[in-house]
C-alpha cells in the first residue's frame, strides 16, 4: 500500500505537551522546510505532504536522476483516497493519532503510552544507570533544590561544563549549557518552566566528541529486532545535525561494535515496553579529561524516524562500491543564488566524478527554505571528503561576503 510520509518533526513537543500546536508557526514551518527528506524513503506512488507550492523543476530533476516518481502534496486526500494510504508520521503522538484517522487513513499507530515511555530521557538514563554505561556525574534531578545542591558539588571553574537536557528533547533543543557551579538566572528559569510541568531534568558533563554515530533499528511486533544499519553522524559545534556519511566499511562497524551491542540491548528494552516501528540511537565517541577514548552508547533514544535513517535510504541510489553523504546547510536569501544553481558553480571545485543531487527544492511558496540538503556521491572515500570540504568551504565564503 501506497503511505503517505507526515513531517511532524516538534514530535518531542507533542509528547512533552499535548497543548504545543502543530497547524500554524514554527510546527508547520518545519513540516514544510523538512518536508522532502523523506525522499531518503520514499517509494514510486508515495506521497509526502507538504502544504505548500514548491517548483516543478525540483521533481523533473528528481526522476531524471533516478528518484521514485513521488507526489508532493500541498492539500489532504480525499477520504476514499486516504483510505489507500497508510500514514506515516516522523514520530508517533496523540496529536498524530488523531489526525491520521481524521483524515480517513490506513492506520499502523503503536502504543502510544509506549511511544512517550521509550522518548523520556528517563527511559534512557535508566537503562545507561542499571548498565552502567552512563556518563561518570550525570544524574537526574526533580526540581531546583536538587539542581542547585548538585551545581554547588561542582568545581567553580569556567573547565567545569556541564548541559541541561529536558525529558523529551532533540537535536540541540531543549537543552541549557553551564559551567562551573552556579545556576545562572536564565538556566534557572529555563528549568524551572520544565520541572513545573512535571517533568525530571538531566544534568550530564560536557564531554570532548570525537564521532557519533546514528544506529538504526526496526522494532517488530515478535521476533528479534532488525538492524537496518549504522550512518555517521555530521554534527555542528553545537551539536545539530548537518548530515550524514551513508556508507561505512567494515572496518568502522567493528569499531562501532561495543555500541552495537549496546543497541541490540536497548531494541530489545524498548520492544518489552511496548513500542513497534523506527527506532534511533546516537552513539558517542569521546575523550576523557586523561585522554582515554571511551564510548556512549546511548546517548539519545527516538522512537521514531530520523534523520541517519532517512539517509540510509539514499544507499539504493548508489552504484556498487560507490560512498556518499548527505548533507544540510543553512541557507539564506541574502546568498542571492538558489542552492541548485550554487551546486552547479561548486560541483567545478570538486573531484570531477563526483556528483551531486540536491534533495531539497530552491523555493518553498516562492521562499529560500531555511535549510537545504544535498545528495554527495563519490567512487572513493579520498574524492568523497573532498568533495565535502568543497561545499563546505563554499558555504563559508558565502557567509563571509554575504553576512
Amino acid at each position: 500500500m501506497p503511505r503517505f510520509f507526515y513531517g511532524n518533526f516538534d514530535f518531542e513537543h507533542q509528547l512533552a505537551s499535548a497543548a504545543y500546536g502543530t497547524a500554524t508557526g514554527a510546527a508547520s514551518s518545519l513540516t514544510s522546510s523538512l518536508a522532502s527528506c523523506w525522499l531518503g524513503l520514499a517509494e514510486d506512488d508515495d506521497q509526502i505532504y507538504l502544504p505548500a507550492s514548491v517548483p516543478e523543476e525540483f521533481s523533473a530533476q528528481l526522476q531524471a536522476s533516478g528518484f521514485p516518481h513521488v507526489h508532493f502534496a500541498s492539500d489532504w486526500p480525499a477520504p476514499d483516497t486516504a483510505r489507500s494510504l497508510t500514514f506515516v508520521p516522523w514520530g508517533w503522538s496523540a496529536a498524530m493519532s488523531q489526525l491520521a484517522h481524521s483524515k480517513g487513513f490506513s492506520v499502523r499507530a503503536p502504543d502510544l503510552t509506549a511511544v512517550r515511555t521509550v522518548n523520556a530521557r528517563a527511559f534512557s538514563f535508566q537503562l545507561e544507570t542499571e548498565w552502567g554505561i552512563a556518563l561518570p556525574g550525570s544524574c537526574q534531578v526533580e526540581d531546583l533544590t536538587s539542581l542547585e545542591q548538585t551545581l554547588k558539588a561542582l568545581p567553580d571553574s569556567a573547565d567545569s561544563a556541564w548541559v541541561l537536557k529536558a525529558n523529551f528533547s532533540m537535536s540541540a533543543r531543549e537543552r541549557m549549557y553551564g559551567r562551573g557551579n552556579q545556576l545562572i538566572e536564565p538556566i534557572r528559569s529555563w528549568a524551572a518552566k520544565r520541572l513545573a510541568q512535571g517533568q525530571p531534568l538531566f544534568l550530564e558533563p560536557w564531554v570532548e566528541r570525537i564521532s557519533e554515530a546514528g544506529l538504526q533499528l526496526e522494532i517488530p511486533h515478535a521476533g528479534e529486532p532488525t538492524f537496518v544499519g549504522l550512518a555517521m553522524l555530521l554534527n555542528d559545534a553545537r551539536g545539530q545535525y548537518r548530515g550524514s556519511r551513508i556508507h561505512v566499511d567494515e572496518s568502522t562497524l567493528q569499531e562501532w561494535q561495543p555500541a552495537l551491542e549496546v543497541a541490540q540491548r536497548v531494541a530489545r528494552a524498548v520492544q518489552q515496553a511496548g513500542y513497534v516501528g523506527a527506532l534511533g540511537i546516537d552513539a558517542m565517541q569521546y575523550r576523557t579529561a586523561d585522554g582515554e577514548m571511551r564510548f556512549r552508547p546511548l546517548q539519545d533514544l527516538n522512537a521514531r524516524y530520523t534523520m541517519g535513517r532517512l539517509a540510509l535510504g539514499f544507499q539504493r541510489f548508489l552504484a556498487a562500491d560507490e560512498v556518499a553523504r548527505w548533507l544540510h546547510f543553512p541557507w539564506k536569501e541574502s546568498y542571492g543564488i538558489d542552492f541548485s544553481n550554487w551546486l552547479r558553480c561548486v560541483a567545478s571545485q570538486g573531484p570531477a566524478g563526483n556528483r551531486l543531487q540536491a534533495t531539497s527544492p530552491d523555493r518553498i511558496d516562492g521562499q529560500c527554505p531555511r535549510l537545504a540538503s544535498v545528495l554527495l556521491i563519490a567512487g572513493n572515500q579520498a574524492d568523497l571528503q573532498t568533495g565535502a570540504a568543497a561545499l563546505t568551504d563554499a558555504q563559508a565564503k558565502l557567509n563571509q561576503t554575504t553576512g
